[in-house]
């Protein structure tokens, strides 16, 4: 693996971790739809995530990762159509 995959690999880890923190103790869905700015945080790491795996898989065509049509998907759709984001969705992800 080369060093740049390495840093897409990292950055996926990094933001699943922000995710867990951001979403700490909420329980359900309604905690986390009213609460906006964990909204937007999570959504920000969802983008990184697909971005991450975007770049690692146009970089190494080999490895076979679960899910990346879906993955990639759902960064496009928070970053060119995010009026509309469905957040029960993110948080059933989550």
């Amino acid at each position: 693996m080369t060093e740049e995959e390495l840093k897409y690999i990292v950055d996926i880890e990094l933001a699943i971790l922000d995710i867990q923190e951001i979403i700490g103790d909420l329980k359900v869905f309604n905690e986390f739809n009213t609460n906006k700015e964990k909204k937007y945080a999570v959504e920000r790491c969802f983008a990184v995530i697909g971005e991450a795996v975007k770049n690692f898989k146009n970089s190494n065509k080999e490895t076979e990762i679960s899910h990346v049509k879906e993955i990639i998907g759902l960064r496009n759709k928070i970053v060119h159509a995010y009026d509309s984001i469905n957040y029960e969705h993110l948080w059933a992800i989550v």
